[in-house]
Protein backbone atom coordinates (compact mmCIF):
# COMPACT_ATOMS: atom_id res chain seq x y z
CA UNK A 1 0.00 0.00 0.00
CA UNK A 2 1.28 3.43 -1.03
CA UNK A 3 0.89 6.34 0.52
CA UNK A 4 -1.47 9.13 -0.45
CA UNK A 5 -1.03 12.47 -0.97
CA UNK A 6 -3.68 14.46 -0.35
CA UNK A 7 -3.53 18.17 -1.76
CA UNK A 8 -5.23 21.10 0.11
CA UNK A 9 -7.82 22.67 -2.36
CA UNK A 10 -7.68 26.56 -2.65
CA UNK A 11 -11.08 27.82 -3.49
CA UNK A 12 -11.41 31.61 -4.05
CA UNK A 13 -14.46 32.99 -3.70
CA UNK A 14 -16.33 34.98 -6.59
CA UNK A 15 -16.42 38.05 -4.23
CA UNK A 16 -12.47 37.70 -3.67
CA UNK A 17 -11.73 37.58 -7.01
CA UNK A 18 -13.33 40.59 -8.19
CA UNK A 19 -12.34 42.51 -5.36
CA UNK A 20 -8.59 41.44 -6.41
CA UNK A 21 -9.51 42.41 -10.01
CA UNK A 22 -11.19 45.30 -9.31
CA UNK A 23 -7.92 46.80 -8.24
CA UNK A 24 -6.43 46.81 -11.64
CA UNK A 25 -9.93 48.45 -13.16
CA UNK A 26 -10.03 52.43 -13.29
CA UNK A 27 -13.20 53.15 -10.25
CA UNK A 28 -16.95 54.05 -12.19
CA UNK A 29 -18.80 56.32 -11.46
CA UNK A 30 -21.49 55.52 -8.08
CA UNK A 31 -24.21 53.69 -9.65
CA UNK A 32 -26.20 55.87 -7.28
CA UNK A 33 -25.63 59.02 -8.62
CA UNK A 34 -27.86 60.78 -10.37
CA UNK A 35 -28.14 64.38 -12.58
CA UNK A 36 -30.81 66.54 -13.32
CA UNK A 37 -31.17 68.27 -17.00
CA UNK A 38 -32.68 70.90 -18.64
CA UNK A 39 -33.09 71.21 -22.07
CA UNK A 40 -31.51 73.96 -24.51
CA UNK A 41 -32.56 75.85 -27.54
CA UNK A 42 -29.35 74.34 -29.27
CA UNK A 43 -30.50 71.71 -32.11
CA UNK A 44 -28.19 68.84 -32.59
CA UNK A 45 -28.37 67.10 -35.97
CA UNK A 46 -31.53 66.87 -38.39
CA UNK A 47 -33.40 64.42 -36.77
CA UNK A 48 -34.72 66.53 -33.84
CA UNK A 49 -32.28 66.43 -30.86
CA UNK A 50 -31.45 69.04 -28.53
CA UNK A 51 -28.55 69.99 -26.27
CA UNK A 52 -29.53 69.44 -22.96
CA UNK A 53 -27.57 71.10 -20.13
CA UNK A 54 -26.66 68.13 -17.26
CA UNK A 55 -26.20 69.02 -13.55
CA UNK A 56 -23.86 67.39 -11.16
CA UNK A 57 -23.09 67.96 -7.32
CA UNK A 58 -20.80 70.66 -7.92
CA UNK A 59 -19.06 69.67 -4.89
CA UNK A 60 -17.64 66.23 -6.67
CA UNK A 61 -15.56 67.20 -10.13
CA UNK A 62 -16.20 64.30 -12.53
CA UNK A 63 -14.33 62.78 -15.18
CA UNK A 64 -16.63 62.97 -18.82
CA UNK A 65 -16.56 59.30 -18.87
CA UNK A 66 -18.51 59.15 -15.59
CA UNK A 67 -20.57 63.06 -16.61
CA UNK A 68 -21.37 60.57 -19.28
CA UNK A 69 -22.49 56.88 -17.40
CA UNK A 70 -24.81 59.08 -15.29
CA UNK A 71 -26.45 61.56 -17.85
CA UNK A 72 -26.99 58.03 -20.31
CA UNK A 73 -28.16 55.80 -16.55
CA UNK A 74 -30.43 58.71 -15.89
CA UNK A 75 -31.86 59.29 -19.00
CA UNK A 76 -32.63 55.60 -19.63
CA UNK A 77 -34.98 56.14 -16.73
CA UNK A 78 -36.93 58.61 -18.43
CA UNK A 79 -39.38 57.13 -21.07
CA UNK A 80 -39.74 59.93 -22.95
CA UNK A 81 -35.93 61.09 -23.92
CA UNK A 82 -33.20 58.91 -25.56
CA UNK A 83 -29.63 59.74 -25.59
CA UNK A 84 -28.37 60.73 -29.19
CA UNK A 85 -24.59 59.77 -29.91
CA UNK A 86 -22.31 62.34 -30.17
CA UNK A 87 -18.46 62.69 -30.45
CA UNK A 88 -16.94 63.24 -27.04
CA UNK A 89 -14.74 66.70 -28.92
CA UNK A 90 -18.64 67.79 -29.45
CA UNK A 91 -19.77 67.17 -25.61
CA UNK A 92 -16.24 68.81 -24.53
CA UNK A 93 -16.82 71.59 -26.54
CA UNK A 94 -20.60 72.50 -25.58
CA UNK A 95 -19.47 72.24 -21.82
CA UNK A 96 -16.65 74.50 -22.10
CA UNK A 97 -19.16 77.28 -23.57
CA UNK A 98 -20.79 77.07 -19.94
CA UNK A 99 -17.79 77.94 -18.53
CA UNK A 100 -14.33 76.97 -17.54
CA UNK A 101 -15.23 76.26 -13.41
CA UNK A 102 -17.87 74.00 -14.61
CA UNK A 103 -16.62 71.82 -16.88
CA UNK A 104 -16.09 68.84 -14.48
CA UNK A 105 -19.67 69.50 -12.72
CA UNK A 106 -21.89 70.14 -16.02
CA UNK A 107 -21.83 68.09 -18.81
CA UNK A 108 -23.87 69.52 -22.47
CA UNK A 109 -25.17 66.34 -24.94
CA UNK A 110 -28.17 65.83 -27.18
CA UNK A 111 -30.80 64.10 -26.27
CA UNK A 112 -34.27 63.37 -28.13
CA UNK A 113 -37.12 64.04 -26.03
CA UNK A 114 -40.87 63.42 -26.63
CA UNK A 115 -43.55 65.78 -24.84
CA UNK A 116 -45.52 63.73 -22.88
Amino acid sequence: MGTRLVRPTTCISGAIALTALAGCAEPLADITSTARHVPSNVAYGDEGARMHLFIFDPNEPRTLADRKAIARRTIALEPGCAWVDAPDDVLIEATKTQGARFTDTLLVAPLRCSRV
